[in-house]
């Protein structure tokens, strides 16, 4: 027998040590093993958070996070040439310019400061938010940003310079509270992010993403072009709040106050087409046209209709029911309340009315940031762009009151005194984008808003001859109305007053666009000082002159 043969009696004792060094190494191992498939999984989450095309999650210049609903990439971005995964030549151009201006403040060794540009970024078929509009309010900002930069201008002294934050929160703007704070992380330091330009569309979320920049970071937000008289933060009267929640669009209630001018007493009688979708934006609208033109007592001459732009609560777009009535009524004057998206359906859809309406010219009144009608022999289908041709078939006129008239604008027409400016750094320069990308209003707006950012943050500089805090520049945006802010759309300016007010723009022109051509003759309607009387009340909905 070889020693290798020989088994050796154990004792109890050393038998029992024997099975807890096993169990202790069987311990060891599932820990490690654990640890290994903890640090396995997690790093394969973190990997499927990561943008496609970004080298992580956060670095030196950005956050950025994949969604897992729908994929796409939102947070934030200040030097990372990066365009959300958007492959638009015209975005990713606009992004690339941005950046590019962001690396050379950051390397000229001049104080700078950063304003964010925080809107959808990326654009679905359904979205309320095109990838053309997007893309042309980022060339707006850009422009702002580039012609601020680089001397003295209306805006104030290049000093801070700006760095633009590029903050996408998603095409349905689910993702503001994870980018806002991420936003908020820049506030300090000693380049801090001092107000929020953009803000989307009218919609709940960017009321409370404005509500949240505002009472978490002090940060005041302009939005761009929010129209929805809902859009502010104040408080029902008596609240300690400060609003925060700043607009250099018209509102709703201002677009139909300057139709009424236009149509004077030409509306004798109206049918107000309205979408039922749970939207701020198209609820106000229709409450408008129902309260400023109450004579025609459109409660009672009115369609319903379901919007293609989310939330859609059934089949969209189906304008059948109002086309039967305006055939039987034969309305002078036909109000629509609906998105962008769906007017062009509705024009094409009234090319079938009947009856002593089918044999008339019909006037369409609406309301919209820019309004494109191409020029054109052939028509077009669906949701594509209106052409001439459609309103040729469908005998139709619409007046628009809009943010903005390029057109007329770039023809000397009743032209702001600064875009010409304007026009000519967008279309030159370091800028050079196509005179076209200005028709729907949006480089225009956005433009407005980051000047009115950098007005402000220029006055409080030269004024402490230090960097100034974001609630510094919140106080400063009301404090124009003796020298309003000259905004490529026209001056304005915001007023802080008792009873508070919604801090809509005030004595900005607000342009009629006519399709064809005829533009009503007389007064451009400017806005007026507004409020909500009773903001927290939906049900109550009411706008007041702010001396009300």
């Amino acid at each position: 027998m070889t020693d290798s043969d020989y088994t050796y009696p154990r004792s109890k004792k050393t038998g029992a040590r024997t099975r807890r060094r096993v169990l202790v190494l069987v311990a060891v191992v599932v820990l490690a093993l654990g640890g290994v498939t903890w640090w396995v999984l997690g790093g394969l989450a973190d990997q499927a958070a990561q943008c496609t095309g970004v080298p992580a999650r956060t670095g030196d210049g950005y956050s950025l996070d994949r969604q897992e609903t729908d994929g796409q990439c939102v947070g934030w971005l200040t030097d990372l040439d990066f365009a959300f995964g958007s492959d638009d030549p015209v975005m990713t151009k606009a992004v690339g310019k941005i950046v590019a201006e962001n690396r050379r403040v950051a390397g000229s060794g001049q104080p700078y400061v950063r304003v964010a540009v925080m809107m959808p970024m990326t654009a679905k078929p359904d979205s309320k938010l095109g990838a053309g509009p997007i893309a042309h309010a980022l060339e707006g900002a850009y422009t702002a940003q580039i012609y601020t930069n680089g001397g003295p201008t209306p805006y104030g002294d290049p000093k801070p310079q700006i760095q633009l934050v590029l903050a996408n929160i998603g095409n349905d703007q689910a993702a503001w509270p994870t980018v806002v704070a991420g936003l908020g992380t820049l506030t300090t330091g000693e380049h801090p992010l001092l107000a929020v330009a953009g803000m989307g569309v009218s919609v709940p979320q960017t009321r409370d993403a404005a509500k949240e920049l505002n009472t978490r970071w002090q940060l005041p937000s302009i939005g761009s072009v929010l129209t929805a008289d809902t859009m502010t933060t104040r408080k029902a009267d008596g609240g300690a709040e400060k609003p925060g929640l700043f607009k250099v669009s018209p509102s709703n209630h201002a677009y139909v106050k300057s139709l009424a001018e236009a149509l004077g007493s030409s509306a004798t009688t109206g049918f107000l087409v309205r979408d039922r979708n749970p939207d701020d934006y198209v609820e106000t609208l229709g409450d408008d046209f129902v309260d400023v033109f109450a004579p025609l007592s459109l409660n009672n001459h009115q369609s319903w209709f379901n919007g293609s732009t989310p939330p859609s609560t059934g089949s969209t777009a189906l304008f059948q029911e109002a086309v039967e009535s305006i055939s039987i009524e034969n309305p002078a004057v036909v109000f629509y309340a609906g998105r962008d998206a769906d007017f062009p359906r509705l024009v094409r859809s009234l090319k079938f009315r009947r009856g002593a309406s089918a044999a008339r010219q019909l006037v369409i009144a609406a309301g919209v940031t820019g309004l494109v009608v191409v020029p054109g022999d052939q028509p077009g289908t669906d949701a594509a762009p209106l052409t001439t041709r459609d309103l040729a078939d469908a005998k139709v006129t619409i007046l628009a009151a809009s943010s903005t008239a390029p057109d007329d604008w770039a023809q000397g027409k009743s032209a702001p005194s600064q875009y010409a400016v304007f026009r000519n750094a967008f279309t030159t320069g370091a800028a050079g984008f196509p005179k076209d990308d200005l028709a729907d209003g949006y480089a225009v707006m956005h433009h407005d808003a980051v000047a009115a950012a950098v007005t402000a943050i220029r006055s409080m500089y030269a004024q402490k001859q230090a960097l100034p805090l974001p609630a510094d520049i919140r106080d400063q945006l009301t404090g124009y109305r003796d020298k309003p802010i000259r905004g490529a759309a026209g001056e304005f300016y915001w007023s802080e007053q008792q009873p508070p007010n919604d801090l809509w723009p005030i004595g900005r022109p607000v342009p009629i666009l006519a399709f064809p051509g005829g533009v009503p003759q007389g007064t451009v309607y400017a806005t007026q000082c507004q409020r909500l009387g009773n903001p927290g009340n939906r049900e109550n909905y009411q706008v007041l002159d702010c001396a009300s």
